[in-house]
């Protein structure tokens, strides 16, 4: 088909194609809408589907010419994008329509594509970017071994001598103005004491109080204060394991004592403040080229980034009802950011020819499987579901790109004591 096209860029992400089709060459895409016009259609005296052509066009032609337009002006835009050899990202407006029964077909198409990025010049030190390096301290190793003794605690029973932490199991009644039991107010609950509603004044009040104790206190148990008796039927404590050379080889078999565990905690909080630290600089230095190239955004492109997030949110909230203008605002920076590190990093990919073999997942894997022996069924397992080793190739991709911006990128080194750091205790 000769389609005659013109093409208009409006500006960096907006296209208008003006698009002509001869009759000659439409014309059987015209009967054909004709004759699905026409199967549709029944008239009294004659079969449903069986109207005769002279009265199908006489009487319906509006009808077959809008069904013309509507099934095939889709077709001859497909086609006229191919030979412009351009791919919308939205979906296009098609626009000043021009048709009737043995003429030319002629329309507009407006849509987006992605903008082309101009890359600058990679130079030495094009941007400055800040790389912290965290130091650890003792405070946070001894926290980091408490946390972990803690969560292998085993519940015991005591019989008297409560305190903050423990759970009781209590017959709880509830009582009248004069102190009497209310009948049909009685209920087994299961408490612990610090956590609410037993906190402070009245985690006092369960304090040093033995096995068949009662407690008479004023307390909100989700209701509104009442007066409440609680008779303790139990007390379980939380008693963490000793730290012993037998419990480190239960935590890691390939330690021979509680020293050398000791000291694999504290590379592992060194490690994990290595990997923030890398993050928190991988930002700054995404950042810093994205500002230098601020590539110009599709309106569409971001309009379905903040749908999606949209989307998301609501789904995490349960569909309950949410202000979509508020959550678009608030994250509309996020978005922004992303998709202009999006098209960034893909004029980055084609520029530099960058790309990832399979050998280059296929070695990473190997020396993964390498330095854990112990994890290796785990590490085997995961990698043999494509999707992760898609992912993996995407991020072995994203390190090559960072080593590239850092070579055209001055690094300030910077130390900063972990103790310093609001939240530390939660690495």
């Amino acid at each position: 088909m000769n389609l005659t096209i013109k093409s208009k860029k409006i500006n960096d992400f907006t296209y208008e194609l003006s698009i002509k089709a001869n009759w000659e060459d439409i014309k059987n895409d015209f009967h054909t809408a004709k004759k699905k016009v026409a199967k549709e259609i029944k008239l009294p005296g004659f079969r449903k589907g069986k109207v005769p052509e002279n009265i199908l066009m006489s009487q319906y032609i509006n009808s077959v010419e809008m069904g013309f337009v509507q099934e095939f002006c889709e077709k001859y835009y497909i086609m006229a994008l191919q030979k412009e050899e351009l791919t919308p990202i939205n979906q296009a407006q098609l626009k000043d329509i021009d048709f009737s029964y043995e003429n030319d077909l002629s329309f507009k198409s407006e849509f987006e594509i992605e903008p082309s990025i101009k890359l600058p010049k990679f130079k030495k030190n094009m941007v400055s970017v800040e790389k912290i390096s965290f130091i650890s301290n003792q405070e946070e190793v001894d926290k980091t071994i408490e946390n972990i003794l803690n969560s292998q605690a085993k519940a015991e029973q005591v019989e008297k001598g409560s305190k903050d932490g423990d759970f009781l199991i209590v017959d709880m009644q509830e009582l009248d103005n004069s102190g009497l039991p209310i009948i049909g107010k009685k209920e087994k609950k299961y408490i612990a004491i610090g956590q609410d509603p037993i906190i402070e004044d009245k985690a006092k009040s369960f304090t040093s109080r033995n096995k068949g104790d009662k407690v008479v206190i004023k307390i909100d148990m989700g209701d509104g204060e009442k007066n409440y008796e609680f008779s303790i039927e139990a007390i379980q404590r939380r008693v963490p394991p000793k730290l012993d050379d037998e419990f480190v080889k239960q935590m890691d078999p390939n330690c021979k004592n509680v020293n050398e565990w000791k000291k694999n905690v504290h590379i592992s909080i060194d490690n994990e403040y290595k990997r923030k630290s890398d993050e928190m600089f991988n930002s700054s230095l995404i950042d810093q080229f994205v500002k230098i190239v601020n590539p110009v955004l599709p309106t569409s492109m971001l309009e379905n980034y903040l749908n999606n997030i949209v989307n998301e949110v609501k789904q995490n909230q349960n569909n309950q009802e949410v202000d979509e203008n508020q959550i678009r605002e608030q994250y509309k920076q996020f978005a922004e950011n992303n998709l202009k590190w999006f098209l960034l990093r893909k004029a980055i990919i084609s520029n530099h020819e960058l790309s990832v073999s399979s050998k280059d997942v296929d070695d990473f894997i190997k020396e993964a499987l390498e330095k854990n022996e112990s994890q290796k069924a785990e590490i085997e397992r995961f990698y043999k579901k494509e999707s992760n080793k898609n992912k993996l190739a995407d991020d072995l991709l994203d390190q090559k790109i960072i080593e590239m911006l850092k070579e055209h990128s001055k690094i300030k080194n910077k130390e900063q004591k972990t103790s310093e750091l609001q939240g530390a205790q939660d690495i």
